[in-house]
């Protein structure tokens, strides 16, 4: 299964061709606009399935599925959370994995959830649901660097306990060696700027499943052409 993740910096109609070439079976779009948004503007994106969610119809949170994957909401999706979409994956061959978007941004009304916030509660929430096949992906505006920035019980550091308790770990950091907060590629350039780069996306998975990837690549400056961010593309080993 090939996953594409990107934050496409709003208007994702204009820009969703470049994605094809990749072939991917599921897309991760962050600031992406809604199926209704789309239609209004008579945009076909030629899905097997697209969900969203998010506040503004027109920048969201979407999970496209292609090449004859299925997706539906997690039985434990909540609309409370925002940028955090939950997803069973079945595959044309039958398996299932659950697959969760995130877009750690801001929420309106509630600034103790901004950014990695939201996150931290959300995984303290459905802690223990996540299993050994579970993937999370997504934009998580954070690193390890602005740690000190957010309170210690909802900050990076904590995300990252969270997750490890539930055995996933960021694949970059596992296949690089590096340690969190001195990341070399960059996911996100400020304002487009190739000087200054910043590493804030990120995949999780189990160390088994990492060991067992056929690809994990972050895309390059070309795509600040497009957007603030690049893609992140993984593919795991099963069909």
């Amino acid at each position: 299964m090939k996953i594409i993740s990107w934050n496409c910096n709003g208007a994702f109609r204009r820009k969703f061709q470049a994605l094809k070439k990749f072939g991917a079976d599921i897309w991760v779009i962050q600031e992406s606009e809604s199926p209704e948004y789309l239609a209004e503007k008579n945009v076909v994106i030629p899905a097997e399935t697209h969900l969203w969610h998010g506040d503004r119809s027109c920048k969201g949170l979407s999970i496209f599925s292609f090449n004859g994957y299925q997706i539906q909401k997690a039985d434990f999706f909540s609309p409370e959370f925002k940028y955090a979409l939950p997803v069973g994956v079945l595959s044309p061959a039958g398996r299932t994995r659950l697959l969760t978007g995130v877009w750690a941004s801001t929420v309106k009304d509630n600034h103790d959830w901004d950014y990695i916030g939201q996150m931290c509660v959300f995984m303290e929430r459905y802690y223990g649901y996540f299993d050994y096949l579970s993937v999370m992906i997504g934009d998580l505006n954070s690193n390890m660097l602005w740690n000190s920035y957010y309170k210690k019980e909802h900050n990076y550091s904590r995300f990252l306990e969270l997750m490890a308790g539930n055995g996933l770990f960021s694949v970059y950091h596992e296949l690089s060696g590096l340690p969190q907060g001195q990341e070399t590629v960059p996911t996100s350039y400020y304002h487009r700027d190739p000087a200054r780069g910043f590493h804030i996306d990120y995949a999780f998975m189990s160390k088994p499943e990492i060991a067992c990837l056929r690809r994990f690549d972050i895309s390059g400056k070309e795509w600040l052409d497009y957007s603030d961010h690049v893609p992140l593309i993984l593919e795991t080993a099963d069909e």
